[in-house]
């Protein structure tokens, strides 16, 4: 994280009113350039220099988001024709803080899941009517569905020798073309192969790669990913997807290859069962490792409007007799409240949640995941007992 930091004093013979102009067009600059954090603006009170009239301070997550700002036309534009009229004299003091300065940086968020399933149009009507995505495109071959305003949230592959449905891959946007680069370095240094985008892929981002985990799911990594100019109109659907659980009998390799090598950071663990870690979109887990005797991806979550869009997905659940796997879970470690839905042809439990915690930018560099032992209650806070695990 960078804090950049401006202290100034106007000319003697500036305006009165051009001075509370521009003092007035510097706060909105949160608005004007989203990289920024935490902006505060004020005049010196010092009683020991007065040498400044007043500061600005803001943080960045990254030197490269400072540096767009910084670089940016509209910024230069306003130094040339509102600042340097009158502003007498300035400094500037950029540097480095939080518990993770400098650490390398890991995907942004999680896009889409691709699943082979074995009855396309019963899976698209499924997604549609039960996860709430929109269908934007299909063939004999593939269909894309997505939630808001990404291209898509989930990829469909016709799979009709399959029994049940399969995913193959997981996308994870990043969020420049420095990090993606990066990565690619990581990944090639750690010894992994690198896998090229297939065709299709391709067209949906600027630049990209793919790596397979330590189980053979493919890590799908990319910058650019397209999106529409507005959401689906559908008033009951998700407004992103948030994280695959994945199942795995190679956990402590997986979690060195999620964090090691990719670069995911660790929020809360459950000893010895599962370890939920998170992206630089700072959900509380972008992706959970859960320690098991076989590999599948278990789930996916997406995040609903509202806890009463989660009810009334429920209740259209309940209605169409569609298995509810998990019901109601409170979670203890995200703070989210979900329900589960599953059927085998359409692939993972589909997790419909509200409240899934967001980190705050100084927590997300600062926070140390907490060690719960493997209690029921350390996954769902609405079980009254330590051998309560009927839910799960």
């Amino acid at each position: 994280m960078i804090i950049h930091t401006v202290v100034f004093r106007f000319r003697p013979d500036a305006p009165a009113d051009a001075a509370d102009a521009l003092l007035a067009e510097l706060r909105t600059f949160p608005g004007r350039y989203p990289q920024m954090r935490d902006f505060s603006l004020g005049p010196n009170v010092s009683t020991r220099d007065s040498t400044f009239t007043h500061a600005f301070s803001v943080r960045f997550d990254t030197a490269a988001d400072l540096h767009a700002y910084l670089q940016s036309d509209s910024h230069e534009r306003f130094v040339r024709e509102r600042w340097r009229p009158i502003v007498e004299q300035h400094h500037i003091v950029s540097y480095e803080t939080g518990g993770r300065a400098g650490r390398p940086r890991g995907p942004y968020g999680m896009e889409y899941a691709r699943i082979e399933v074995p009855d396309m149009a019963r899976t698209i009507e499924f997604l549609q009517y039960h996860v709430g995505l929109q269908l934007e495109q299909r063939t004999d071959e593939y269909a894309y569905l997505r939630a808001d305003i990404e291209h898509h949230s989930i990829e469909l592959i016709s799979a009709p020798e399959r029994t049940a449905g399969h995913t193959s891959a997981v996308g994870y946007s990043v969020e420049s073309d420095e990090v993606l680069a990066d990565l690619r370095k990581r990944v090639a240094d750690a010894g992994h192969e690198i896998l090229e985008l297939q065709d299709r892929q391709r067209g949906f981002c600027s630049d990209g790669f793919g790596v397979r985990d330590p189980n053979g799911l493919i890590v799908e990594l990319f910058t650019g990913f397209l999106e529409y100019a507005e959401p689906p109109l559908a008033e009951l659907r998700p407004v992103d997807l948030v994280h695959p659980f994945i199942a795995t009998p190679k956990y402590e390799e997986s979690l060195d290859f999620y964090t090691n090598v990719l670069g995911f950071l660790s929020s809360d663990e459950i000893v010895g069962s599962t370890t939920f870690l998170r992206c630089e979109d700072r959900y509380h887990h972008s992706l959970a490792l859960q320690n098991n005797k076989e590999h599948y991806v278990a789930h996916l979550c997406f995040a609903m409007k509202s806890f009463d869009h989660v009810m009334r997905a429920r209740a259209r659940a309940l209605y169409k007799g569609e298995p509810i796997a998990s019901d109601l879970v409170n979670h203890s470690a995200s703070t989210s409240i979900a329900f589960y839905m599953h059927d085998p042809a359409y692939g993972p439990r589909f997790e419909l949640c509200d409240r899934h915690r967001v980190f705050t930018p100084e927590e997300h560099e600062t926070h140390r995941p907490r060690r719960m032992p493997p209690d029921p209650r350390n996954i769902d806070v609405w079980r009254p007992a330590a051998d309560d695990w009927g839910r799960f």
